[in-house]
């Protein structure tokens, strides 16, 4: 199989492709043939910062490193305790985080309990794109921040691989929805189903609206999160997705009163299926932007570095 190996921390040059051993399916893992992998922020993350990678594999950190969570293929091969899937079906699910899950290859080992069918009206590169941004926006909305209906919810970026995920979910649930975005992607903002939009390059985003209820905020930035604290309602809640800020903001949260919950994603078969069903039903869409060759994996990692992307990147193996 071909993979992409993370030779040392440091710039995209550091991935190199090289062609590895076949892998075996034994227990309860599933050996999937890849088709698509999304490629995120936390991968560009890991892949600079030697603090980031000993965090997420809690200081066990492998000879060899294969970054990628997000995957999408068919099942080639179960492990003789596998009994939810059969060789053939198509499949999806975000691998091993926290650790590493190695789908920056065409073969990808994963639990049985850490996928789940795809959508059938959905393509691979969509499903691929899907797990870590879907996971992280469903346990920031509604495992954290339990929106419920008519809730006032702020969700900042909401152009962004996270940010498109939390609109379509809390409107799912009846919240009333503020998306921040600059002006060039109010259109796709506004696509996605926003009762308001608002440019934030326009005037700062607290000078723009009355409270809210709910915040989530996927700006990597104390100050921009302080700046949230203030726009929620006394017994609100705030979500943000840097769990390392907390002790910098407890202060802020005590003053207004506010609940605050940092999200590290986390693997979930459980939430997926509930994603799953929301693509399946159409009530949720996953907007890829942009596709990348596995040949090209770099410059998608490239494309999401520059923190300028909309929607979701996502690779594809053919």
């Amino acid at each position: 199989m071909k993979a992409y190996i993370l030779e040392k921390n440091g710039g995209v040059e550091n991935l190199k492709q090289v062609q590895l051993k076949d892998l075996v399916a034994t227990g309860d893992q599933v050996l999937i043939e890849t088709k698509a992998i999304g490629i995120n922020p936390a991968d560009v993350q890991v892949r600079n910062s030697n603090f980031m990678l000993n965090m997420i594999t809690g200081g066990n950190v492998p000879e060899q490193i294969i970054l990628g969570w997000d995957v999408s293929g068919v099942v080639k091969q179960m492990g003789e305790k596998v009994t939810t899937f059969t060789v053939g079906d198509e499949v999806f699910g975000l691998i091993s985080m926290p650790g590493l899950g190695s789908t920056y290859a065409t073969e990808v080992l994963a639990s049985e309990h850490q996928l789940v069918l795809k959508p059938e009206n959905i393509q691979f590169s969509e499903a691929g794109a899907t797990p870590m941004a879907a996971l992280t926006a469903w346990q920031a909305v509604v495992t954290k921040a339990n929106v419920k209906s008519g809730d006032r919810v702020l969700v900042h970026a909401a152009s962004g691989g996270v940010g498109h995920f939390a609109v379509q979910f809390a409107k799912e649930f009846g919240a009333y929805v503020i998306g921040t975005s600059s002006a060039k992607n109010e259109d796709f903002v506004r696509s996605l189903g926003v009762d308001e939009f608002l440019d934030y390059t326009k005037a700062p985003f607290e000078e723009q609206l009355e409270k809210v209820d709910v915040v989530i905020d996927t700006i990597n930035s104390v100050e921009h999160i302080q700046r949230s604290i203030k726009v929620i309602h006394s017994g609100g809640s705030l979500v943000y997705l840097q769990p390392h800020f907390a002790e910098a903001l407890q202060a802020s949260l005590q003053e207004a009163k506010v609940e605050g919950f940092g999200v590290f994603v986390s693997s979930s078969a459980e939430n997926l299926k509930e994603i799953a069903s929301l693509l399946a039903s159409v009530k949720a869409n996953t907007k890829v932007t942009q596709t990348f060759s596995f040949d090209d994996l770099k410059d998608a990692q490239n494309v999401v570095e520059s923190g300028r992307a909309t929607g979701k990147i996502v690779v594809v193996t053919e």
